[in-house]
């Protein structure tokens, strides 16, 4: 395998000494940093002009980087936090200084194989740690939809962390394939309904959610589609769900983040009508748009 490829593979910054044990010389690192292929953000470290800001950042105040930031890189929940969070080595004596927007960790348990980031394990210790407890339990969730981790790791991962860590991640269970998904459920839990996730319907495949298994809820990840055979094909799976008697609202990720008061009135009405109340109009709030 080319070193080359061990960068890119690396997430496009690596240590002098994985690149020498990749096969690379230090007559030809120093060759690419001179016409700029190749830069050095720290000592001993070197990365492609094309390697992620907030990596850079991190190695160059002496970390890797940790917490929410960390957690986008290995396509979990990342909230919508925009401070740098940075794990430092506990004895570390040279560190470069951060500015107010960031936030420093000084707490690993695991090495990492690259060194920008934390390893999963210390990533999801630093959040359930450090973020909210919302955005910490929707990080676990996509952690054990995409199978980083099971249910079975995390008594073990949060083994020696304190009590109310444990409790927190308690609160974490397989099902949400977002963030958002993961926020809706836990805000609805809090209001005693009981939420099924990810639930196959006859004739229509998965639906994101099922509340108090009344009301069908999908949500869609962004606030406009993509392309426009995405959206038709919402649309004709959600009058297909309806043709066989289900309930169905949707919701667009904006509409949660930026809106769950809105939201959270429509779910509502829709429950308050009588399940044998099949061809009254359902009255719901109406949802207020940002564009409006």
């Amino acid at each position: 395998m080319d070193w080359t490829t061990t960068l890119g593979e690396r997430g496009g910054i690596a240590s002098l000494g994985q690149l020498l044990g990749a096969g690379a010389t230090a007559e030809e690192l120093g060759r690419r940093v001179r016409d700029g292929r190749l830069f050095r953000p720290r000592r001993g470290v070197y990365a492609l002009p094309t390697a992620p800001g907030s990596a850079v950042a991190a190695v160059r105040a002496g970390g890797r980087l940790s917490c929410l930031p960390a957690a986008g890189t290995y396509g979990l929940w990342a909230g919508q936090e925009a401070r740098l969070h940075v794990t430092v080595p506990a004895k570390a004596t040279r560190l470069a200084a951060l500015d107010d927007r960031s936030v420093r960790h000084w707490v690993t348990r695991g090495e990492s194989r690259e060194v920008w980031r934390v390893s999963v394990a210390d990533c999801l210790r630093s959040v359930v740690r450090c973020a909210p407890t919302e955005d910490a339990v929707a990080v676990l969730d996509t952690a054990l939809s995409s199978r980083l981790v099971s249910l079975a790791d995390l008594p073990v991962l949060f083994d020696t962390e304190p009590n109310w860590t444990r409790a927190i991640v308690r609160l974490a269970r397989p099902g949400a394939e977002s963030g958002v998904e993961s926020l809706a459920r836990q805000r609805l839990e809090r209001r005693g309904h009981h939420v099924e996730q990810q639930l196959h319907v006859r004739g229509a495949g998965r639906v994101d959610m099922r509340i108090d298994g009344r009301l069908l809820v999908e949500l869609d990840g962004y606030a406009f589609h993509s392309d426009r055979d995405a959206f038709e094909r919402d649309r004709h799976r959600d009058a297909e769900l309806v043709r066989r008697g289900h309930r169905v609202l949707r919701f667009s990720a904006r509409q949660v983040l930026q809106e769950w008061r809105q939201v959270e009135s429509a779910i509502e009405a829709a429950l308050a009508v009588p399940e044998n109340v099949r061809d009254a109009p359902l009255r719901m709030p109406e949802l207020r748009s940002l564009a409006s």
